[in-house]
């Protein structure tokens, strides 16, 4: 009895296994021949549905016989396919001759606006930002090509040739007058750069992110420095209220309030087992003026939750961008992304023939969700490279990879790993890791670009030069100097320093040394921003003559704080009219001041993010306040210190978007001086207003002079709206308006110790408001970026107004670059 019952089993299992039907394609574009992603495909007779993925594969497998599929994607003709073949079917969708069509809805609510409240307040439950932690690896691989807008006729039969080609071209035979045909060969049979990168994510709630390069492969490079990802030119998932793409915030379709600025339209309905899959167009309303997207969202009734979305933005610049994302359900209880995918194409550049295309792809998979991190699994680097990512072999990647390489995948690593070790492409890179500091290596010293060229209104042009040791001659440690000549100053300035790195691998830990005999501005605080403001440096007019030197600290500490601690010993001698009374009864000084001083400041940015790469540790900003503080301990000191005093300043910094309405940014800045200090250590209002200065300097007041105001205790406020282009916007021109206020207060106390240096202080106010529209007139640079140039007003009011009104007006340019 149990022999039979055995029997009938394996003849059943049998039966059952001959029964299963599996077929496996790919879904293109009958013109471009490029894949489409997240096509619709139903098993004709049957509410059975599978969809293609960002790769345009698919895998269908039936328990019972399939006659007939039916495929269907928004913005393409719906086609049947009866079924011949089980693998390697290759689908030509044919994309319909006209966009989609406006459809007004005449009576009630538009069916689609249901569907997208309920995802939009379903949201939180969706994001994966709002699980408390999870992991997963990401397997990514990006490729750059160059395309062919336009082939003339030799071009043709040349591509025709090509296309009979399949052995690949060898190095030696690749002489001057094959260029072109090597270039034309690159173009058709390979990319032109192709990287592979193996991606170890964990997240913890709320914002702690930290993804670990683990891996990673470049054609033509053995040992690069960089990483590549999907999420470099998008979010990891689509559910915050705006979907930021190259920097720049675009409305998200699924966020509250979408409905009055997008219009929606179904476009299909599916099944999926025991849920709806609706397939929704958007794009947004005419007239209605803001940053929107146009895509399609494929919406699952399970938590009506984001199964897939294509977008791209709405209003086209240099460049089309086109991202893909592909979401599956974990555990039966959690979205989580999938796959992500973005394209990004410049169809003039290099040239109006030849368009260059990047294409980036990731594979998300070993996802593990509540595993219970703690905030000291992460460190404070967003992105790091571990120091063996660049040298597994191939079977780690033949195991890692989501699928097997391509034929033309294959020969752009045969071909360019020949050309970069025959061309040396590692030493380029290393050449562009030294630019990015602004250092060229040469053998074991590096030319300091920053010393090179100096422009400022005291020495006009300053010429120099200045070198440091690299990594060639030691990782541990660096040494160098610089000198350079003022032109109108005629005076040789110099300094030289010795820098001990504490931490293998990190440039963040130092001890340093430092000497410097040059000119340095009054009058500045102490703190330090994150980036240089050049036009306000353009500017300095007023100098002294600083011979210092120096023992600094530097590193890091509580994970998002980056600290200096320094004892300087400096002497000041003014190079203008000055003289300084440390009481009534003593004669002035107007010489030599000498300070002894103990020095700390920091920066603070709450999850920031810190991306390793090209050597060095890259910021990419955070969402949080940004917090810039210093304190500085004069000490008496017979011969190299004459005051005892205390300098405290500090700013802080946050950018505010506000929904529909544009970006609001504050700087709130003051400093304290307590003890009796000559004029180089106080404050100096922060003014960048001179009779032929145009140029606008951001967090500076417009309408000030330079050296106007002198304080010892001041707070000042800038504050500016940003509307963008929600105002005004033409298909041709889209001019940005900027509307400012800039508020400052400050004291001095005992103004006549200072005399011979005209000056004011600030104890009733001083106001100024200022319109700025940016873009006014754009710059098309070589089909790359746009240079824009605006400009606008700024006017003074208050107790310290002049009496001429047109004395109280400043009028500043501005440059932006946009693409």
């Amino acid at each position: 009895m149990l022999q039979r019952f055995l029997i009938i089993f394996i003849i059943f299992l049998s039966v059952h296994s001959f029964a299963t039907t599996i077929l496996e394609g790919k879904v293109i574009d009958q013109s471009t021949k490029e894949s489409l992603a997240f096509v619709s495909i139903v098993i004709k007779g049957t509410q059975k549905v599978a969809y293609t993925d960002i790769e345009g594969r698919f895998k269908i497998t039936s328990e019972a016989e399939v006659n007939d599929l039916l495929f269907s994607y928004v913005g393409y003709e719906s086609m049947t396919y009866h079924v011949t073949d089980h693998q390697n079917i290759l689908i030509k969708m044919i994309r319909k001759d006209q966009e989609l069509n406006t459809v007004t809805i005449i009576a009630g609510e538009n069916p689609a606006h249901r569907i997208i409240k309920r995802a939009s307040h379903n949201r939180k439950l969706n994001d994966p930002d709002h699980i408390n932690d999870y992991r997963c690896t990401i397997y990514s691989k990006t490729y750059y090509d160059l395309v062919r807008n336009t082939l003339s006729k030799k071009d043709s039969l040349l591509k025709d040739s090509l296309a009979k080609q399949t052995k690949p071209i060898k190095k030696d035979s690749l002489q001057k007058d094959t260029t072109a045909i090597f270039l034309r060969y690159l173009i058709d049979k390979s990319h032109i750069f192709m990287m592979e990168s193996v991606y170890e994510r964990k997240y913890l709630s709320p914002g702690n992110i930290n993804e670990t390069v683990v891996a990673t492969k470049a054609s033509g490079l053995k040992n690069p420095s960089f990483s590549t990802s999907a999420t470099d030119l998008q979010p990891f998932s689509f559910y915050k209220d705006y979907f930021n793409m190259l920097g720049k915030d675009y409305l998200n379709p699924i966020s509250p309030g979408s409905t009055a600025k997008y219009f929606f339209q179904i476009e299909d309905t599916l099944y999926q087992d025991l849920d709806s899959v609706y397939i929704i167009s958007f794009r947004p309303l005419k007239d209605k003026n803001f940053t929107g997207l146009q895509g399609v969202l494929y919406i699952n009734t399970n938590g009506y939750a984001i199964q897939n979305v294509i977008t791209s933005p709405y209003d086209k610049g240099l460049m089309d961008l086109k991202v893909q994302q592909q979401y599956q359900l974990v555990d039966g209880k959690q979205w989580f992304p999938q796959q992500l995918n973005y394209e990004l194409f410049y169809k003039n550049y290099p040239s109006k023939m030849l368009g260059m295309k990047l294409t980036g792809k990731s594979y998300i998979t070993g996802i593990k969700l509540d595993e219970g991190l703690r905030k000291r699994d992460f460190g404070f680097a967003t992105v790091t490279m571990d120091p063996e990512a660049a040298f597994h072999d191939s079977t780690y990647w033949s195991k890692n990879r989501h699928d097997t390489l391509g034929i033309k995948e294959k020969l752009t690593y045969h071909l360019l790993d020949s050309i970069g070790e025959k061309k040396h492409f590692d030493r380029y890179l290393k050449v562009v890791e030294a630019l990015a500091t602004f250092q060229i290596p040469i053998s074991i010293i590096s030319l300091d670009l920053n010393h090179i060229i100096n422009l400022n209104d005291y020495e006009t042009v300053r010429l120099g030069l200045g070198a440091h040791t690299n990594d060639r001659l030691s990782k541990w440690f660096t040494v160098g100097g610089y000198a350079g000549y003022g032109f109108r100053d005629k005076v040789v300035k110099y300094g030289g320093d010795a820098k001990l790195y504490l931490r293998k691998n990190s440039k963040d830990y130092y001890l340093k040394y430092s000497y410097s005999n040059d000119i340095a501005e009054p009058g500045k605080a102490q703190y330090f921003y994150s980036t240089l403001n050049l036009n306000r440096s353009l500017m300095a007019s007023r100098m002294d003559h600083i011979v210092q030197q120096e023992v600094s600290l530097n590193f890091r500490a509580l994970k998002y704080l980056t600290a200096n601690v320094a004892l300087n010993q400096n002497q000041r001698t003014p190079n203008y009219a000055y003289d300084f009374y440390t009481d009534v009864f003593s004669a002035p000084q107007n010489s030599v001041f000498k300070s002894t001083e103990l020095r700390i400041k920091g920066r603070y940015a709450y999850q920031e993010k810190l991306v390793q790469s090209f050597g060095q540790m890259l910021s990419s900003g955070s969402k949080y306040p940004i917090l810039h503080f210093a304190y500085t301990a004069g000490f008496k000191t017979p011969g190299y210190g004459d005051y005892r005093f205390n300098k405290v300043s500090a700013g802080i910094e946050k950018t505010f978007l506000i929904r529909n309405f544009g970006k609001t940014n504050i700087l709130l800045e003051g400093g304290m001086v307590e003890g009796i200090v000559p004029y180089p250590y106080l404050f100096n209002g922060n003014g960048s207003f001179t009779k032929d200065g145009y140029l606008y300097v951001r967090h500076n007041f417009q309408t000030m002079g330079l050296y106007e105001f002198l304080s010892d205790r001041y707070v000042n406020v800038f504050l500016s709206h940003d509307f963008g282009s929600l105002l005004f916007k033409t298909q041709k021109h889209q001019p940005e308006l900027v509307v400012f206020t800039n508020i400052g207060y400050g004291t001095l106390q005992d103004s006549s110790r200072h005399s011979l240096l005209p000056f004011k202080t600030m104890e009733k106010g001083f106001y100024e408001s200022g319109l700025m529209i940016n873009n006014i007139v754009k710059y098309n640079y070589l089909n790359l970026f746009y240079l824009g140039i605006g400009g606008g007003a700024f006017m003074r009011y208050g107790a310290y107004a002049n009496k001429k009104w047109q004395d109280n007006m400043a009028y500043k340019l501005s440059m932006t670059v946009t693409f």
